[in-house]
């Protein structure tokens, strides 16, 4: 194997990962496209609901139908466009790291079938005599496909504890929200009857 032919199988071999690292730009800027466009609609929302609630607290003609209007059923459909909102941002971020897990994958995939193409030609090619430096270059080899290995396992484990971690704070909010709407009944009630 002659310089020239190295040079090609290494420019070859970066060409593939310069691809999955626009491949990788693209999908960050479709989901910050995708966040910029949630975010845009959730303030738009906040500010209608806040305008309407303080027309209607400026229309109330006694606190009593102000208090009324601050009712727990008020609060929780706020709360339900929080969890909403919260929701739809879980999905765009594990769309994006499910994606991201996709092009790491493929890289990883794409960079062992590179180097084994390129440990095989070498190999091949190898000058007689050079079986010493072959059999630690394959030993180095395996070593650095290890920590490909590594890598992807550790990023998946690193997008499912992202994940877990998002689900297990929508269920606090959501538990926080059923606490403060059960305990919110009786004094509602209270008030009613008397």
């Amino acid at each position: 194997m002659n310089q020239a032919q190295i040079t090609a199988k290494l420019s070859q071999m970066n060409s593939k990962g310069l691809e999955a690292s626009f491949s990788l730009s693209e999908a960050a800027l479709e989901n910050a496209q995708k966040l910029a466009e949630l975010n845009y609609a959730a303030s738009k929302d906040v500010l209608v609901n806040a305008q309407d609630g303080i027309t209607q607290v400026l229309s109330a003609k006694d606190p009593k139908e102000v208090t009324e209007l601050l009712s727990t059923e008020t609060l929780q459909a706020a709360s339900n466009q929080a969890v909403a909102y919260q929701k739809k941002v879980s999905k765009v971020l594990r769309e994006g790291n499910k994606e991201f897990a996709n092009v790491v994958d493929a890289s990883i995939d794409q960079l062992q079938d590179g180097f084994q193409d390129w440990m095989n030609t070498f190999a091949a090619n190898a000058p007689a005599g050079s079986d010493v430096f072959l059999s630690s270059f394959k030993t180095a080899y395996g070593s650095a496909l290890q920590g490909f290995e590594q890598f992807r396992a550790a990023s998946k484990e690193a997008f499912a504890t992202a994940e877990k971690t998002t689900d297990q704070a929508i269920e606090a909010v959501q538990g926080q929200i059923a606490q403060v709407k059960k305990a919110a009944t009786p004094a509602a009630r209270a008030r009613k009857s008397a």
